[in-house]
């Protein structure tokens, strides 16, 4: 096991250096370079700024830390779980909430676009206004003949400037990026840069005000390692006026068990900031619930799978990823039981190689599977994915957690 280390950085909203720390997430990627894998661990603690109340990761993001996070150009997978029948998607919200800006014509930007789900469902909700479409990003995932892409470093927009003081923007979307983004201020200061004199920019982030709906967050995304800020109306109010810039309209929604805020941005002539802004409700409480809400989840497998082998049955455990490491690091007793070949491992990307000296088996082998095998992804989306696949495979391929819920 390795570990990267850094020291401690300033807040990104007042620039101060004092923070009450709440906890630590503990992440990493496995070194498969070898037949046995090994752990590099990242831990990124999160902390609340002592003089405005803004909370973020205290330890800057180096390129290491970029490095080992954003290893692949692979696309991410869609945080959203499948939208029930007769509901409206998430893309289908976000363009409902500034639809009525959409004009003859319009130039519309997405900074951070991913797999462009947002703007193709634009395209196809909106020809008749004959929008241009444009995508900025550091890949371009879209591959479509109707978006433009424009490749960029989203900490570095200074470098796309000239290309938008040519082609100006009437609607700037980013959404689920401002908490991935070092200097948020500056990059919505940079937005604005790109916009004409009455354009605005659509922005939707996790929801981490008191009033949003918490009570589920240990299966969402909300606390990630990609993630350096945690944003709640009032933090966010904050850094629009920093970078110049007002809300004109915002909204709460809740898709699955994630809490969503959605805000419009338009520049202003006159800015007024004072000097001694505090954040009144910040995002520490909704942190501290997804932490205990995850450590709860943890625990309940470690309850089902304990009362197996105490029963002398053997176990298999379905996804070697971050949930897996966190909960052998959580109860030692389960390395052991792997290590004296009680527990089985099963996982479709590592299969080959071992850990703890067992060798982890394919999931394709999962259909011929006799002992129970529990579904280790905490996160909803994967869950949700992995019972679909498996529905149809051996009734022993359980969802652990669907008591605890």
């Amino acid at each position: 096991m390795s570990t990267i280390v850094a020291t401690q950085t300033s807040c990104e909203v007042c620039g101060h250096t004092a923070w009450q720390h709440i906890d630590t997430l503990t992440s990493g990627i496995w070194d498969k370079q070898a037949k046995e894998l090994k752990r590099q661990v990242l831990r990124f603690p999160i902390g609340q700024c002592q003089h405005c109340s803004h909370v973020q990761v205290t330890i800057p993001y180096t390129d290491a830390i970029f490095g080992a996070l954003y290893f692949s150009n692979a696309l991410e997978p869609d945080m959203w779980c499948d939208t029930p029948e007769g509901e409206k998607s998430p893309y289908e919200e976000m363009s409902a909430f500034f639809a009525s800006y959409i004009k003859m014509g319009a130039h519309i930007v997405d900074f951070g676009a991913g797999g462009g789900a947002t703007l193709k469902h634009i395209d196809s909700q909106f020809k008749e206004f004959s929008i241009k479409l444009s995508s900025v990003d550091f890949h371009d995932h879209i591959q479509s003949n109707t978006v433009e892409h424009i490749t960029a470093n989203l900490n570095q927009l200074d470098t796309i400037l000239p290309h938008f003081a040519k082609y100006p923007i009437n609607i700037a979307i980013s959404t689920h990026v401002l908490e991935h983004i070092v200097e948020p201020v500056r990059y919505l200061t940079q937005m604005s840069e790109c916009l004409v004199e009455d354009g605005i920019i659509f922005i939707e982030v996790p929801d981490c005000s008191p009033d949003a709906f918490t009570d589920n967050l240990g299966v969402t995304n909300i606390v990630h390692c990609q993630h350096i800020h945690y944003y709640t109306k009032d933090s966010l109010k904050l850094i629009a006026e920093k970078a110049g810039l007002k809300i004109i309209n915002q909204q709460q929604l809740t898709t699955g068990d994630i809490p969503r805020l959605l805000l419009l941005l338009k520049k202003v002539t006159t800015v007024q900031i004072s000097h001694h802004s505090v954040i009144k409700h910040s995002a520490k409480l909704a942190v501290e619930q997804r932490f205990s809400q995850y450590n709860g989840y943890l625990g309940a497998l470690f309850n089902r799978i304990q009362q197996k082998l105490t029963q002398q049955e053997k176990v298999g455990l379905w996804g070697i990823g971050g949930d897996f490491y966190l909960l052998i690091q959580s109860y030692p007793s389960i390395l052991t039981a792997i290590e004296n070949q009680k527990i089985m491992l099963y996982d479709y990307e590592l299969a080959g190689h071992t850990f703890a000296g067992q060798e982890i088996l394919s999931s394709t082998g999962l259909e011929l599977v006799v002992n129970i095998v529990y579904i280790v992804p905490i996160y909803a989306p994967t869950r949700e994915r992995m019972t679909k696949l498996s529905q149809n495979w051996h009734p022993q391929i359980i969802d652990p957690y669907l008591d605890f819920e």
